[in-house]
């Protein structure tokens, strides 16, 4: 018996079919989120950066829609940006779209480059579960 719970939302379970990982796992009451990728569900990249972004939180928002959980529940956060400097207002004006006070904990780091050419950003997460 598995200690944890796939979460599996059926528009990212080409991640679980072809790349053989779960978007998101259930421990407890903690839900941990994969990084998520601005790609669509036949994983392609978006091109547009600023859409790029909001395909990664759209999808990060599909797994915690899954396990029943909302953004406010998100309680901590990490970003790892190809060009941390250059995006990242893009970034912060992207996430005040999803999230607002209490802000989660939140890390950014600046990386050399992500799975695919392309990829600007990649975010992953944690969240309580609630009840």
């Amino acid at each position: 018996m598995s200690v944890f719970e796939p979460i599996v939302p059926p528009a990212l379970d080409i991640l679980r079919a072809k790349r053989g990982y779960s978007p998101g796992v259930r421990v407890g009451n903690l839900l941990l989120i994969s990084g998520m990728l601005g790609r669509d569900s036949d994983l392609a990249i978006v091109a547009d950066p600023e859409a790029q972004l909001v395909q990664m939180f759209d999808n990060m928002g599909l797994v915690l829609d899954e396990a029943g959980c909302g953004w406010t529940e998100l309680v901590e956060m990490t970003a790892y940006c190809t060009h941390l400097q250059r995006d990242f207002e893009l970034f912060m004006t992207v996430r005040k779209r999803y999230l607002g006070e209490p802000y989660p904990a939140m890390t950014m780091i600046g990386v050399a480059e992500l799975a695919q050419p392309g990829l600007i950003c990649e975010l992953k997460g944690m969240a309580a579960i609630p009840g």
